[in-house]
């Protein structure tokens, strides 16, 4: 292939994927690319702190119901503030808001096959035998 050639089919096909994708592969002006909006203001990362603080001195309360609510309550709400707080982290501070949805499903993905081999190797040492 000439250059020329291979040039007119580099361009052939940047104008196909930008018709099929619109600016997708191309970042909002002022943002770094992968990011669909800006990042929150250091107040909302304060703000957002501060929340994850309360939560963590709810856990700490919780904790010491041990004995006054069945324990099966117990760890329910454990594990939903600590889903809250994982959540929250996740999304603020390693910034999967703002970044475009494919960085969310890649994260999430890689959760979900976390969570699947860790039950395969409990399963595998017998951790689920009654």
């Amino acid at each position: 292939m000439s250059e020329g050639t291979l040039q007119r089919v580099e361009g052939d096909v940047a104008v196909v994927a930008r018709g099929e994708l619109g600016h997708a592969l191309e970042p909002a002006p002022g943002l770094l690319p992968g990011e669909e909006r800006p990042h929150p203001s250091p107040f909302k990362y304060v703000v957002i702190a501060v929340a994850l603080c309360i939560v963590t001195a709810i856990e700490i309360g919780t904790s010491y119901l041990q004995g006054d609510i069945p324990n099966g309550l117990l760890i329910f709400l454990l594990l939903a503030m600590a889903l809250l707080k994982f959540v929250g982290v996740a999304g603020w501070y390693m910034h999967l808001q703002t970044d475009k949805p494919i960085f969310r499903r890649f994260f999430i993905l890689g959760c979900i096959a976390a969570v699947i081999l860790y039950t395969i190797v409990l399963a595998t040492l017998s951790v689920f035998a009654a």
